[in-house]
């Protein structure tokens, strides 16, 4: 139990449930087998753009089934997800992306201008969408070797920056997997207990939980903000 990371704890819950629904998200699903093999091409994309433990990922995205994907291929590898704010000002995210140093920014086309525009410029991207889809069809699917360590990082989740620009704070592999027990304890959600991730995956509150969920077995349901009658459905 020392030795787990987020990544190895999901892929034994792929293994063992490879039929279940792991992520929904509008008209489209993955199951844990099908989210798993994504993830593994996507690592193989990252690892080819010279990724590798230690090293930052810059994500600008909304929410959607993608998100966790580049999360948890990240996971996977080592590298380290800096969560952009895609409500922030060009000043704001200008700085969010220089403290975090990314080696490539994955990013949904609306906000390809925002980081053309700012210190993320020069770095290579991927965006979300047919560019995406593409290199993980032409990956390899198998399993990464990477050597990842309980304490390395996993996320870097930004504050709100009240008192001034926004700060990182890093959330290692073992508080995620500590968030998560303590999530589960406090609540006594089932094991497979699903999940709604409606509040913006940037913030800890719909990344942490998702994240619980995928590493006990639940279904994480991804909606795109506050829509009522979504949530209601």
């Amino acid at each position: 139990a020392s030795r787990s990371t987020v990544g190895g704890l999901f892929t034994a819950v792929a293994r063992r449930f490879p039929a279940r629904e792991a992520v929904v998200c509008e008209d489209r699903c993955r199951t844990y087998a099908e989210l798993d093999e994504r993830v593994n091409r996507l690592c193989a994309v990252l690892s080819a753009q010279g990724l590798g433990r230690g090293d930052r990922l810059g994500l600008l995205a909304r929410n959607c089934i993608e998100y966790l994907e580049v999360e948890l291929a990240a996971a996977k590898l080592g590298v380290i997800t800096a969560a952009l704010n895609w409500r922030l000002r060009q000043r704001e995210m200008d700085h969010c992306v220089a403290l975090a140093e990314p080696v490539l920014m994955v990013v949904e086309p609306q906000y390809e201008a925002i980081i053309a525009a700012g210190p993320g410029a020069e770095r290579p991207r991927l965006v979300i969408g047919p560019a995406y889809e593409q290199a993980l069809e032409d990956a390899p699917s198998y399993e990464p070797d990477a050597a990842v360590h309980p304490e390395d990082g996993m996320l870097i989740i930004y504050t709100s920056g009240t008192t001034g620009l926004p700060k990182g704070a890093l959330i290692s592999h073992r508080a995620m997997i500590s968030r998560t027990l303590i999530f589960a304890s406090e609540t006594t959600a089932p094991r497979d207990a699903n999940y709604l991730a409606w509040t913006p995956l940037f913030h800890m509150g719909a990344s942490d939980f998702s994240h619980a969920s995928l590493m006990r077995g639940g279904t994480v349901f991804v909606v795109d903000g506050y829509q009522p009658e979504k949530l209601a459905g």
